[in-house]
């Protein structure tokens, strides 16, 4: 659509010939290449106005020139912003924490796509951004993998604490199941919820979603790593509440195997 707009808007402004002298070369350039040369006979365009007292006319080919130009490199800032939003997440996750070799290889790549797109070399930028997304995906498995073994090696000490304690009268939940579930590749909130650890019913995963709004913004977005907080102390209410909006066919009829909370009055 600019090309177009600005191919007939700026050789409008000159002689008719510039119009039909730009169709040609849309059709057997590169599109970097019928843009540039768009932008340029903008400015010309504009030039020519200028010098001849135009500046209405002027400033109409400056501006399509400017808007030209500015999209010539769209999908490289396009790159560096998507890659820039991807490290963010691993920092989010810890990542320089828990894998730290993986996080700063990670990082190393991002800085060689600055560069990249610093010296205008597009290839060079592209082959950076298919290394990122491969480093990215290990660098989250890499943390989602050693969050998982802290977790259970903490799990471990509370067993061996258990039996060194008076048991309670009341068995506590929170020391049976866990209260913290570490994102895998392939999650879903519903898979999450399904776990026979979690709630082992797919549409308690309200639950979930509402007790962890500080880091997911869309239910059906997660990203490995990601620790989400699995709430144990909640009424029957918010249960068959949660099983509603999640479109349970009959919400109050909880599943006899689902894992019941602590408190449920």
């Amino acid at each position: 659509m600019l090309i177009v707009l600005v191919a007939t808007g700026c050789a409008g402004l000159r002689s008719g010939t510039k119009k039909d002298a730009m169709q040609p070369l849309a059709q057997t350039q590169r599109p970097e290449e019928v843009k540039l040369n768009a932008g340029l006979e903008c400015l010309k365009t504009g030039i020519e106005a200028r010098t001849f007292g135009k500046d209405r006319e002027a400033v109409e080919a400056f501006g399509h020139a400017m808007r030209y130009l500015t999209e010539i490199d769209e999908e490289d800032r396009s790159m560096l912003r998507d890659a820039a939003e991807d490290l963010r997440r691993i920092i989010v996750i810890a990542g320089f924490e828990y894998a730290p070799k993986e996080s700063m290889e990670l990082l190393v790549v991002y800085l060689e796509m600055q560069n990249a797109y610093a010296d205008h070399a597009s290839d060079e930028l592209k082959r950076l951004k298919t290394m990122f997304e491969s480093r990215s995906d290990q660098a989250k498995e890499a943390t989602a993998m050693a969050k998982q073994k802290r977790l259970e090696a903490l799990g471990q000490e509370v067993a061996v604490k258990k039996e060194e304690i008076k048991k309670q009268a009341e068995p506590d939940v929170l020391q049976v199941y866990p209260s913290i579930y570490i994102v895998k590749k392939g999650d879903t909130l519903p898979s999450i919820a399904a776990r026979y650890e979690v709630y082992n019913d797919s549409f308690m995963w309200p639950l979930i979603y509402k007790a962890n709004r500080d880091q997911i913004k869309d239910p059906k977005v997660l990203y490995t790593g990601q620790d989400l907080k699995i709430p144990r102390d909640m009424s029957m209410d918010d249960i068959i509440q949660a099983r509603r909006e999640a479109g349970a066919t009959e919400p109050e009829k909880i599943p006899k195997d689902a894992v019941l909370p602590r408190r449920t009055k």
